[in-house]
């Protein structure tokens, strides 16, 4: 390809202004035909020293009351302020721009072709996350070894801390930049509510040898309610800016989970138990639906979802004597695989993006106590 002296690739005045292969049929150039000397000046490898100070103060009470309805019924009640630091590497306090160059520059669009510039940064202005907390328990206590719960409770979230994005002008050398920043940030706040049910038993009115069973049963559901992820990374349609992969979208196209991280709509436990002299087994089995993993992925800014999934685990244990224990344990005897999604729309549409087996595990021990 030869190149006309009149065309944006010489006006742009880059010092290495090379041709480049065909791409589906269309021209390309080298990357040195729109570096220009804002460009250098602006990525000159600088660096600054900062110092960042935060103070908090942060009240913390809490309130619980008991009433013993009958000698079977109880009612509790509680109200706290509950605090949560962030985690201690959210708070490093350093910025990191890179440079991110498109992946093919067409000679005809040169002119219209620049980098784009984004940071990764920790916040050392991060206030603790603080919640507001009140649950409402009725027990009732039906036999000596057995009893039945219902819980409601309600938790209010303040600074909310998540992964997102903002615009900063940067500038170096006199040459201003719009950059995109991705960092910790703490959010308007969150609530859930919910309800759990609990249920405990001993069936020790069975006839021996099995009396010495037992289970535990308990199911938890959990809404989340205004909860608002903003200012989130998504992949442009194009690809030609952002993060590897995909390009980046601060504005209110951005895909948005609307959900807190690590909670599961719903979930239960159910355990079967038995307890007889020297013998002792247990098998549990736990279940959730799915939950967001993660608002922001660390490769295409996109949330991540877990599929919703349920483990076996069991154990047995054998007493010899008062100081001599055998005992063996199994882990995901189902043989449960981590199925991952990634969000793609504000829709909610879910496409696969990794899967993980999980080992299958048994272990034999010998407990000694002197």
């Amino acid at each position: 390809m030869d190149l006309d002296p009149t065309t944006p690739v010489v006006e742009r005045g880059a010092p290495i202004c090379d041709p480049g292969p065909d791409v589906g049929g269309r021209a390309t150039v080298s990357q040195g035909c729109i570096i220009t000397p804002d460009e250098i000046a602006f990525n000159d490898g600088s660096f600054f020293l900062s110092t960042a100070n935060a103070k908090h103060d942060n009240w913390l009470p809490s309130f619980n009351v008991k009433f013993d309805l009958t000698d079977k019924w109880v009612l509790r009640f509680a109200a706290s302020k509950a605090m949560a630091r962030p985690d201690i590497g959210l708070l490093k306090n350093y910025t990191v721009v890179t440079r991110i160059a498109p992946a093919v520059i067409y000679a005809d669009e040169v002119a219209n072709t620049t980098y784009t510039y984004k940071i990764q940064a920790g916040n050392p202005y991060l206030k603790p996350m603080t919640a507001d907390q009140f649950d409402l328990a009725l027990e009732h206590y039906f036999a000596s070894v057995g009893s039945m719960t219902v819980t409601v409770f309600k938790k209010k979230f303040y600074d909310y801390v998540q992964s997102g994005t903002l615009v900063r002008e940067v500038v170096n050398n006199g040459v201003e930049r719009d950059v995109l920043v991705k960092m910790p940030m703490n959010g308007d706040g969150a609530e859930i509510e919910g309800v759990e049910f609990a249920y405990q038993r001993f069936f020790d009115f069975l006839p021996a040898p099995f009396d010495g069973l037992g289970m535990q049963a308990n199911y938890t559901y959990v809404s989340n309610k205004g909860i608002t992820t903003s200012q989130l990374i998504s992949e442009s349609a194009d690809g030609s800016t952002g993060t590897a992969g995909g390009g980046v979208s601060y504005d209110e196209t951005a895909v948005k989970p609307d959900a807190l991280e690590g909670i599961s709509p719903r979930s239960y436990n159910l355990i079967a138990m038995y307890e007889k002299n020297k013998l002792s087994m247990r098998l549990a089995y736990s279940w959730r639906s799915k939950f967001l993993v993660t608002a922001v992925d660390c490769c295409v800014g996109l949330p991540v979802w877990q599929d919703d999934a349920g483990f076996l685990d069991g154990s047995v244990r054998y007493r010899l004597t008062d100081k001599v224990e055998l005992s063996l344990e199994g882990s995901n005897l189902l043989g449960t695989d981590t199925v991952l999604f990634q969000q793609v729309d504000n829709n909610g549409t879910l496409k696969p993006n990794a899967w993980f087996k999980n080992d299958r595990r048994a272990q034999v021990g010998l407990r000694l106590k002197f």
